[in-house]
């Protein structure tokens, strides 16, 4: 009986772990490193990219980033800050300029994809900053 017991809150445990993970994983400061922009062949890829913009998330669904995070650049002139939620996707952010179709963002592999309500694929590759 207590071997049941120990395994079904072993499993208790790691399942709530696996959960705080995936909650925390976008949290921290997050730095530019690649874009995508299609050119309507379907032939885009990650290109690197030299740039300051980053991004943090806070805890409390905030986040702030040193460039504009709802137009598609990779440029760090200008600030932005809101609020993100988690989706069954990911992450999204509401931009004010248009309503209606948020901004995407995902984890994949460790990096973080932001993806753009654009005809073709366009999207920017962040790396975590330590």
């Amino acid at each position: 009986m207590k071997t049941k017991f120990f395994a079904i809150l072993f499993l208790l445990l790691l399942i709530s772990c696996e959960k705080e993970a995936a909650a925390t994983g976008i949290l921290g400061e997050w730095q530019l490193i690649a874009v995508l922009a299609d050119p309507g062949d379907g032939s885009g890829k990650f290109r690197p990219v030299e740039s300051d913009k980053r991004i943090t998330f806070f805890e409390n669904g905030e986040y702030f980033s040193n460039g504009l995070i709802c137009e598609f650049t990779q440029h760090a002139d200008g600030s932005a800050e809101g609020s993100y939620t988690s989706t069954e996707e990911g992450y999204q952010i509401e931009c004010p300029g248009i309503p209606g179709f948020p901004i995407s963002l995902r984890l994949d592999n460790g990096f973080l994809i932001i993806s753009y309500p654009c005809i073709e694929p366009c999207m920017l590759k962040y790396r975590k900053r330590s």
